[in-house]
């Protein structure tokens, strides 16, 4: 087949791209060391607190938390201010 245009996106980088990749992957490796910690330290709950930006981004890793994760484990997205000022009845020493 005969090239008739050529699509480019601008400002990309591949090896930026795959360097991004690499250290997602490391970082992988890392979350996976700090879960079996977690696990092995008989955690029972893990809060998330954020405000904002911050709070939306972990409303995805609540949620991939709790439908893939251990039962044992239960995991609680909280407001950073709201916590601030009521605490969460929830969180323990463990």
């Amino acid at each position: 087949m005969k090239e008739t245009e050529k699509i480019e996106i601008m400002h990309f980088s591949q090896e930026g791209y795959v360097e991004d990749g690499k250290n997602v992957y490391e970082t992988g490796k890392k979350m996976i060391e700090l879960a079996d910690k977690v696990a092995d330290e008989g955690y029972d709950a893990v809060f998330l607190m954020g405000v904002g930006g911050t709070w939306d981004e972990l409303m995805q890793l609540e949620y991939l938390m709790n439908k893939f994760g251990d039962r044992d484990l239960e995991v609680y997205l909280i407001h950073a201010a709201e916590w601030n000022a009521m605490g969460h009845k929830r969180m323990t020493e463990k």
